[in-house]
Formats: C-alpha cells, sequence, structure tokens
C-alpha cells in the first residue's frame, strides 16, 4: 500500500520527467531555428557552402571522385537526390536540416554536411 508520501514522491518524479522532456524540446527547436548552412566537400576539398533558409529552393550536380551526384535543397532541408554510386546509401539518407547531420557518399568521396552559422559545439576539453 502506497503511503501519502509515496504518492506525492511519485508525482514530483513524473512532474521532474515532463519537465526535462519539455526543456529537450525546446532546446531542439531552438537549434533547427538558428541560421544553417550547407557545406560539400569532395575528397576533403571543399567544393560549395550555401545558406539553408525557408524559401530557397534548387539543385546542382557535383562531380565526386569516381562519378556524380545531384543536391536537392528545400524548404531549409537538403538531400541527395542522385547518384550514380552503386549502393544509394547516400540517396537513401534522405533530408537533413538540423547540425551536425550529414549525408556521405563513400564511392564518390562527396560529404553534404549542415553546419551552425554561430557553433555551439564543444571543440576541446581543458584540464
Amino acid at each position: 500500500m502506497l503511503t501519502k508520501a509515496d504518492k506525492w514522491l511519485i508525482v514530483i518524479l513524473v512532474l521532474l520527467a515532463l519537465s526535462g522532456i519539455g526543456l529537450n524540446i525546446y532546446h531542439i527547436s531552438g537549434e533547427s531555428s538558428q541560421a544553417r548552412s550547407v557545406v560539400i566537400t569532395v575528397d576533403g576539398q571543399m567544393i560549395k557552402t550555401f545558406p539553408l533558409r525557408q524559401g530557397y529552393t534548387g539543385e546542382f550536380r557535383i562531380d565526386g571522385y569516381n562519378g556524380f551526384n545531384v543536391v536537392e535543397y528545400k524548404d531549409g532541408r537538403v538531400r541527395m537526390k542522385e547518384a550514380d554510386c552503386p549502393d544509394q546509401i547516400c540517396v537513401q539518407s534522405g533530408w537533413i536540416s538540423i547540425p551536425p547531420q550529414q549525408i556521405v557518399c563513400l564511392p564518390n568521396r562527396v560529404v553534404v554536411k549542415v553546419v551552425a552559422d554561430n557553433s555551439t559545439d564543444v571543440d576541446d576539453i581543458v584540464r
């Protein structure tokens, strides 16, 4: 049988869990609304960078190491629309829009990465 103190403890724990979920959702929505850009590299060399914004739509072809890739951007997200690599994993990755998501085409050595314009990632650990 639960005592009155046990019931209060359960209520407090549930409220703490719900507030943690709410803060996590607020943090994720804040990240997705900040200014973002897309950086495209081929074999480690930056080929193209452009802002990722609502209302911008287009696509372009990238000549990779062993073939080509077609990158499409629309409504604040980006995807690998087409590639001539045999496995098509990069095409099946779908749309990305939140830093630091990325799409990698290993045969063509093409990387499409979403980056935040004002980076908040930790780059180093200080002892």
